[in-house]
């Protein structure tokens, strides 16, 4: 496994994120249309009359959408983690898996993840112990 797909990680659960706030946010459209009509009373004119509603059927539609492609995106992320976490498995040292962990799964900054593991360690240190170890697998 390299960065770039463990940086997929970071990007698809942001997608997710986004797709879910577009659901959310997600606007009936308006629709209007004119029909005629007659009065009930003699003389029965007839004249035009204007309705306005809720198109319900393309808000569905726009949200089926959506939900189809935020599933496709929960699965990749389901995969991706699945991935990530079998190859953070395999990792012998203690102190590159914690780094790798923290920073995929958890979505931390580097000064965070340093943080989080102690110790002397800074944000620059924990990123060149990730780095060269993604560099020699």
């Amino acid at each position: 496994m390299d960065k770039e797909q463990l940086k997929q990680l970071r990007y698809l659960k942001n997608e997710i994120k986004i797709l879910k706030e577009q659901i959310e946010n997600l606007d009936y459209t308006i629709t209007t249309d004119s029909v005629k009509g007659s009065s009930p009373y003699f003389p029965y004119v007839e004249h035009s009359i204007k309705i306005t509603g809720i198109d319900t059927e393309d808000y569905n539609r726009k949200a089926r959408r959506l939900q189809r492609k935020l599933k496709r995106r929960i699965e990749e992320l389901l995969d991706l983690v699945e991935e990530t976490n079998d190859f953070i498995e395999g990792i012998d040292d203690s102190l590159i898996r914690q780094i790798i962990s923290l920073r995929y799964i958890n979505g931390l900054t580097w000064e965070q993840v340093a943080a989080h593991i102690g110790g002397n360690n800074t944000a620059d240190s924990v990123r060149m112990i990730h780095n060269r170890f993604l560099k020699n697998s």
